[in-house]
């Protein structure tokens, strides 16, 4: 055969072709289903952006806006592992690396005599430093996706506000370190949404699946971002469509303006 490339070309375009005719109509069958199965579980509708606003100091995204914000005593109380005062300074960052490539060399049998006690001190210092690196990723990245979001706050409060989100996420059964996504809905409802009761369906959604709660919380606050801010677009730059809430169906109740279909 002249031209084997060509031709194999043909067949994996083929191929992609059945695969789009096969799994298209399967995926409007499943819309479809899915759709007449969509159960209001918890008796009353979605709360409306006015009913959203109760409570809160005013209806806008910005941290003073949150109940716990006015809680001062609460940021009173200083970060865990001394954070306060740990300072990602150049000797630091310098210590982890240092930290990281010991790791690599006991990896790679460089390393004949380990020491526990060594070990430890440097999970715990490598702990440390990557924590204090989320906190200022995480104020960082909040002010970016809703400027002016914490507008005259101290710093410390900021990130002691950061750490309490993330031992929500532990509360949840969330193991990862780095718990974004519970950071962002508590930008949007406040640390202690789940002691509202109009947030019970969102509550219930990020604990139907212990081994997601992750991608839970992530879609919890996209269906937020829709049915009361407008957004179309994710924090993290995709469009919110049926598809992409999918897992949301039969645990938040559909919202009033329809997600946009993926094949719009």
């Amino acid at each position: 055969m002249k031209h084997p490339l060509r031709y194999l070309a043909a067949i994996a375009a083929m191929i992609g072709l059945y695969i789009v005719l096969v799994t298209l109509p399967n995926f409007k069958a499943y819309e479809k289903e899915m759709h007449q199965k969509h159960i209001d579980y918890y008796e009353s509708r979605y709360v409306d952006p006015e009913e959203w606003a109760q409570g809160r100091v005013c209806d806008k995204l910005l941290w003073k806006c949150l109940p716990e914000s006015k809680d001062t005593k609460r940021w009173q109380k200083p970060l865990e592992n001394g954070l306060d005062s740990f300072e990602l300074t150049k000797e630091v960052l310098e210590k982890e690396k240092a930290i990281i490539q010991r790791w690599r060399d006991e990896e790679d049998g460089k390393v004949k005599e380990q020491s526990m006690r060594l070990s430890q001190l440097s999970e715990g210092f490598y702990d440390r430093v990557e924590e204090k690196k989320f906190l200022k990723e995480m104020e960082q990245d909040l002010e970016k996706e809703f400027p002016g979001f914490w507008r005259d706050t101290p710093k410390k409060v900021r990130y002691r506000w950061i750490q309490r989100a993330m031992n929500k996420a532990k509360k949840f059964g969330h193991k990862s370190k780095r718990p974004g996504a519970m950071v962002e809905l508590c930008a949007r409802i406040g640390l202690d949404f789940d002691k509202d009761p109009k947030w019970d369906a969102i509550v219930k959604f990020i604990t139907s699946d212990p081994q997601n709660i992750g991608s839970n919380m992530a879609s919890a606050c996209d269906y937020i971002d829709w049915t009361i801010f407008g957004k179309t677009e994710s924090a993290f730059g995709y469009k919110i469509t049926d598809w992409a809430m999918r897992d949301t169906f039969g645990y938040l109740p559909a919202p009033k303006k329809p997600y946009p279909s993926i094949n719009d």
